[in-house]
């Protein structure tokens, strides 16, 4: 690595490309192919082919061969000796077509070193840089830490690119979609890396990032990834940034209903936020809460009051539609209560004059087989008509505990229901939870009122 930074400086692309196969496990050596031997001069003698072959021995001799020869002060070797090693040499040397053969076995067997020991190296070369980062995640290979490094150091430079040209909104646009892409787990394009669908970058990591390169949608993702809806709505409200708080407010709305409120306070703080947001924006948000039910009138009044923005004739709309429709309920629960009293008090009087008046029967058909009633016959109150032998008892028990065929089962069905009701009247737990979920909670308690819940048990 002691020179890998001026092999960068003076050749980028070779030396990234060299930096690429060693880290990615895929270095092989370059073996060049031999030099043929010298052909000694026709005209030379033998004299100028011992020197030739000298030479070229030279050039395959170790230098510490080569030194440790001179230092002792060996005698050089005849002319005729030095001619019959340099055959025997070049005899010995691999021939050019055999360089392929040898290539893949002489590949040596290593292991890659972390790639984060090569950052520093390409300081000042951002875009080697990032083919760098992006090759090193192809390696099937790699850790999880170091894959958690190039993953965060490839978002920084991806910011840190795209604010290199002031000015060119085009370029930090392109820049900063693949930081997002990096973040939102769908990469494209160059960062599409592996198959993988969410990379391992710690969320304090984007955070601290996208403050520095004032990146702000890498920190609205990592706030959308952790649930953090509200802060999200918050941090465009703090900013004053309007239009940014509307967009938040229709995407995130449906998922967290309580921006609502907070939008229309926000949109009532102050007369510009008002007049960028427009009339039809506090309209359709005073709509939303009318619709679900989260502000009661009251609240909507006074939350508009605390700032004297916003006029009389913007929440005008909102209080005659929630009026209107208040008239037609009360109207409709005055409707049901007249009914359901004329029903009981028609019930009473059937009562009373059971107790009180003797019963016609005038039946003339038995209501099991509907044949002509004939005698014995068995009349219940219920005004069903029966042949004593069409019931299933015969009417042995003389009509006492026997009950009409007709109505049993309905009868069986308001026993349940009361059954169920006095069980349930003992359950104040679900009272409870059906009350916190309630959308109109006077109208939960008038039900469960009348299931008996609040009443007093007997004592027996």
């Amino acid at each position: 690595m002691k020179y890998a930074r001026v092999l960068i400086e003076h050749c980028p692309k070779e030396a990234t490309q060299l930096f690429v196969d060693y880290y990615t496990g895929r270095f092989t050596p370059r073996i060049e192919p031999p030099t043929p031997a010298a052909q000694p001069a026709v005209n030379g003698g033998f004299v100028v082919g011992a020197a030739n072959a000298v030479q070229n021995l030279s050039n395959y001799l170790p230098l510490s061969y080569i030194n440790a020869q001179a230092q002792q002060g060996a005698a050089r070797p005849a002319g005729g000796d030095l001619a019959v090693r340099a055959a025997q040499h070049a005899a010995a040397r691999p021939a050019v077509g055999d360089v392929a053969g040898n290539a893949a076995a002489a590949a040596p067997k290593y292991t890659p070193p972390r790639p984060r020991t090569a950052f520093s190296s390409f300081i000042d070369h951002p875009d080697e840089f990032i083919v760098f980062l992006e090759a090193c995640l192809k390696d099937d290979a790699l850790s999880e830490a170091d894959r958690t490094d190039i993953y965060t150091t490839l978002f920084e430079m991806y910011l840190h690119k795209s604010n290199e040209k002031k000015g060119d909104d085009q370029h930090r646009e392109e820049w900063e979609q693949r930081a997002k892409a990096l973040i939102d787990g769908k990469p494209q394009g160059a960062t599409a890396l592996n198959g993988f669908a969410k990379p391992a970058i710690e969320n304090s990591n984007v955070l601290l990032l996208s403050h520095l390169s004032d990146f702000r949608d890498g920190t609205t993702l990592v706030k959308e990834q952790s649930g953090l809806l509200f802060d999200i709505f918050r941090s465009y409200t703090s900013a004053k940034d309007t239009r940014g708080a509307i967009k938040a407010l229709r995407k995130y709305g449906p998922e967290e209903p309580q921006l609502y409120p907070a939008a229309l306070a926000y949109l009532t703080s102050d007369a510009r936020i008002l007049d960028e947001a427009g009339p039809d924006e506090l309209a359709a948000v005073l709509e939303r809460i009318d619709r679900d039910g989260l502000m009661a009138p009251l609240q909507v009044v006074q939350t508009l009051s605390k700032h004297a923005v916003a006029s009389m004739g913007m929440l005008k709309p909102y209080l005659s539609k929630r009026i209107e429709r208040e008239r037609k309920e009360i109207a409709e629960n005055r409707r049901l209560a007249a009914q359901f009293r004329s029903e009981t008090e028609t019930r009473r009087a059937e009562i009373a004059d059971l107790g009180s008046k003797p019963a016609v029967f005038q039946a003339t058909r038995c209501a099991q087989c509907m044949g002509s009633l004939e005698l014995p016959a068995v009349h219940f109150l219920c005004k069903h008509s029966f042949h004593q032998r069409c019931l299933r008892g015969g009417g042995a028990g003389g009509g006492e505990g026997e009950e009409c065929p007709v109505c049993a089962r309905d009868n069986a069905t308001i026993r349940a229901l009361k059954k169920s009701q006095e069980e349930n009247a003992e359950r104040h737990e679900l009272f409870k939870d059906d009350l916190e979920r309630s959308e109109d909670r006077f109208k939960t308690v008038s039900e469960w009122f009348g299931r008996g819940v609040m009443g007093v048990p007997s004592v027996e």
